[in-house]
């Protein structure tokens, strides 16, 4: 799902409660884990968000949240990064892996639930091509699986 402007939320309904982004402005975000109409858990991300996504991209049976930022790193000008959180129990949000680059230059992702476990769909920019690739969980960060699709 993409983030629209102004203060507004975004949910999933998950086996294990709702997870929820809460936009409050461009560079503050707020990923909420209810149980109900109560909070469990909560996570700040001071980042634009351009995608908040979720799946069980390990195969334990609990869902990690996938989030697209617009950030700087230390080594890499402004552009988009995959965020993966996971639910520490069933319950807390706690950071998986921040990335900062995959192949190419991240334009979008969305995470595929019908596969076991869930994969990462990437369109990426490779400044001659644009690349659509496939990535699973690996043991620190995503493996590389394939290129299903390259443009010219």
């Amino acid at each position: 799902m993409s983030c629209g402007g102004g203060q507004d939320s975004e949910s999933f309904k998950t086996d294990y409660g709702t997870l929820a982004l809460r936009r409050i402005a461009d560079t503050l975000n707020i990923i909420e884990h209810f149980d109900g109409d109560s909070v469990i858990s909560q996570w700040e991300l001071r980042f634009p968000v351009y995608r908040f996504d979720y799946g069980d991209l390990n195969g334990n049976g609990v869902n990690e949240i996938v989030v697209g930022v617009t950030k700087k790193t230390r080594y890499w000008e402004e552009g988009n990064r995959l965020f993966i959180y996971k639910l520490y129990n069933g319950r807390l949000i706690r950071p998986l892996w921040l990335g900062s680059r995959l192949g190419g230059d991240i334009l979008d992702f969305h995470v595929n639930r019908s596969t076991k476990p869930a994969q990462i769909i990437t369109t990426e920019d490779f400044k001659d091509s644009i690349v659509t690739a496939v990535y699973s969980l690996g043991g620190f960060g995503l493996r590389f699986e394939g290129i299903l699709g390259v443009k010219y």
